[in-house]
């Protein structure tokens, strides 16, 4: 009888536990090009229009025969709709394929007490949690209850405070997702 009550305690404790939390789809909408990202621009038989361009701090990109084209701000659909329109005075039905090569506009930044401060490339879905264990995680004089994020927005900037100890503690809703340009501070 000792046997079957052990076994049964034993069957009644669950090796793995999990609860489920829901937040918003990531990234529903298309990508939008910003300043610094690599383009990768192919207009089809046309090897001399094609190739890898960066957008430039006014946001412009230069392609022969179309001149600075505006590409911050825009989806690649869009910007590809751009250049058919200004190349095709110059060629029959220009087939035009824009995509993001290297996405360098979408970074944010991590100083303080941590173990390797700098720039940080944004991840798609990114939150704290993954952008402070990119950058190392905390050194051993970080303040963990007073981690601040400042947002900067057109016309004012969010400052928002985070006590690291609660999504440590499971609070999922405190492991905000990140956006870019984003800049952590832990002090």
């Amino acid at each position: 009888m000792l046997l079957v009550g052990l076994m049964i305690s034993a069957c009644s404790q669950q090796a793995v536990t999990s609860t489920t939390s829901v937040h918003p789809p990531l990234d529903p909408a298309p990508y939008i090009i910003g300043v610094n990202d690599v383009l990768e621009v192919v207009v089809w038989r046309q090897p001399q229009l094609s190739g890898k361009i960066t957008v430039e701090e006014d946001g412009s990109i230069a392609v022969p025969l179309a001149g600075r084209v505006p590409a911050a701000g825009v989806s690649c659909q869009t910007l590809e709709k751009t250049l058919y329109a200004k190349l095709v005075p110059f060629i029959h039905d220009p087939r035009v394929t824009v995509r993001v090569s290297d996405p360098r506009s979408k970074v944010f930044y991590v100083i303080g007490e941590v173990k390797k401060p700098g720039v940080m490339r944004l991840v798609s879905g990114e939150v704290l949690s993954q952008g402070l264990a990119e950058a190392g995680g905390f050194t051993d004089f970080a303040n963990r209850r007073a981690i601040k994020i400042v947002r900067r927005g057109p016309t004012e900037d969010v400052k928002i405070t985070i006590n690291y100890d609660r999504i440590e503690k499971g609070d999922l809703a405190a492991d905000i997702p990140l956006q870019p340009g984003d800049t952590i501070t832990v002090p």
